[in-house]
């Protein structure tokens, strides 16, 4: 059985958990009945995914945010299009997927994108990095 080399560092772990939270999030307040009660709360909350997303996607911070950045704008862009056509549903059903695949390569320290893009982002910045995971024999 192969064995897969983690390839996601301390710090990009942490972002791909702020990510998906506030991918979910992002979601649940795009949803009709939560935008037509609480509008301006919908857009507080996707103006501060965004600003994280802005916080990660910074080209000088070390580990490997950049992608997890770069999902948060795009997600609070696209959320909040969703609930302005009254589609929440479909912000909601996104942003369980993203979720769920950001928490899931977080929780294994593999990414795939980061496999298929030969990206190491345990190597970005040594402060965050973790130690390799032990080999199974």
């Amino acid at each position: 059985m192969s064995h897969v080399e983690t390839n996601v560092g301390r710090f990009d772990a942490l972002a791909r958990r702020v990510a998906g939270s506030f991918a979910v999030l992002g979601g649940l307040v795009s949803l009709d009945g939560f935008f037509s009660g609480f509008g301006f709360l919908t857009w507080v909350v996707l103006a501060i995914m965004a600003d994280a997303g802005l916080f990660f996607g910074m080209p000088g911070l070390k580990g490997g945010t950049l992608l997890s950045g770069a999902l948060l704008g795009i997600l609070a862009v696209l959320d909040g299009w969703l609930a302005l056509v009254h589609l929440g549903q479909w912000a909601l059903l996104i942003g369980v997927i993203v979720g769920a695949a950001e928490f899931i390569t977080a929780g294994k320290r593999w990414g795939p994108f980061n496999a298929l893009l030969g990206r190491d982002t345990r190597a970005a910045d040594r402060e965050w990095a973790l130690p390799p995971l032990p080999h199974a024999h």
